[in-house]
């Protein structure tokens, strides 16, 4: 076994073994050049082959797009060649005197409308002019007036919506004060809710003693609101008599004993007593609700917020 791997191992180191292989090596190499150019020399007439055909192409369109213009123009041609011939043959047909007769009459009707028209045109344009001036000369000097009036109407739109604004009044009617009550011991009553004016309705023989009401007027229908709901049954201190409970309720500004005033308030009123109604069933339910928390020390709505506690129940 030994001898056998060394005369196999002797002839692979030969120099003829070598050369053998080098000449294999050298063949696959030029075979693959060779196909290498092959292919190289296939791609360019391909590429030259389709650039053939898309010129092809290309000349045929324009050839057709030629023939259909020709085509379009001989047609058109043709049909302003049998247009044209008509107003031959009348001409033929109409012997010169038929043609003088004709022209004559054809034109003066036309002459006499134009002028008819332009008449008219020339006397509305006079009047229209007449009118100006006779408006010119009875305004006179209102012309040079006009600038600023044109800029001062804007000024009384916003002088409407002022006036709008003013109209809306946010005023409750203060009831059962004591007469020694004044406007310096009301404004400390509302302080907090900071009201415009405050009124006090006094008798016209003793000015300084209180009839037993008044108004509050505020800017804003928040303020006013809050004042219906946290000082209606408040009490009234003014240190002078023992304390009261007074009544904060709606009314309408401007005064007067007249029936839309009236009934005005009386809306207002029945609105804000069902309000009221609606707040005490829901403050009642929030008692009975906290007596059951303190019987049974469980509360199902601990976990909602107090204002959203009303929608649940």
């Amino acid at each position: 076994m030994g001898d056998k791997k060394r005369k196999l191992a002797e002839e692979a180191t030969s120099p003829e073994v070598k050369k053998a292989k080098r000449e294999d090596k050298k063949e696959k190499k030029e075979k693959k050049e060779r196909k290498t150019k092959e292919v190289v020399e296939e791609v360019p007439v391909v590429e030259k082959e389709e650039k053939k055909e898309k010129k092809e192409k290309k000349e045929k369109k324009d050839k057709k797009d030629k023939k259909d213009k020709k085509e379009k123009k001989e047609k058109k041609e043709k049909k302003e060649k049998k247009s044209e011939p008509e107003p031959e043959a009348m001409d033929v047909d109409e012997t010169p005197a038929e043609k003088e007769n004709q022209e004559p009459e054809a034109e003066p009707e036309v002459t006499k409308e134009e002028k008819k028209k332009e008449k008219k045109e020339k006397k509305d344009k006079k009047d229209k002019k007449s009118k100006k001036e006779k408006k010119q000369q009875q305004e006179g000097e209102t012309n040079t007036e006009a600038q600023p009036t044109s800029e001062q109407t804007e000024e009384p739109a916003e002088q409407e919506e002022q006036q709008n604004k003013k109209n809306v009044r946010f005023i409750c009617f203060v009831g059962n004060l004591p007469y020694s009550a004044d406007k310096e011991s009301l404004t400390k009553h509302f302080e907090k809710i900071a009201p415009v004016s405050v009124r006090v309705a006094t008798q016209v023989d003793k000015p300084t003693k209180c009839r037993g009401f008044g108004f509050i007027e505020f800017d804003n229908y928040d303020r006013m609101k809050t004042c219906l709901k946290l000082y209606h049954h408040s009490m009234f201190n003014d240190g002078k008599y023992p304390p009261r409970r007074i009544n904060v309720e709606l009314t309408a500004g401007g005064g007067g004993n007249s029936k839309d005033r009236k009934d005005k308030i009386e809306a207002k009123n029945k609105k804000l007593f069902e309000e009221r109604q609606r707040n005490a069933k829901e403050i009642q339910k929030e008692k009975k609700r906290l007596e059951q928390v303190e019987e049974t020390g469980v509360d199902d709505y601990a976990h909602i917020h107090p204002s959203r506690r009303p929608r649940m129940a």
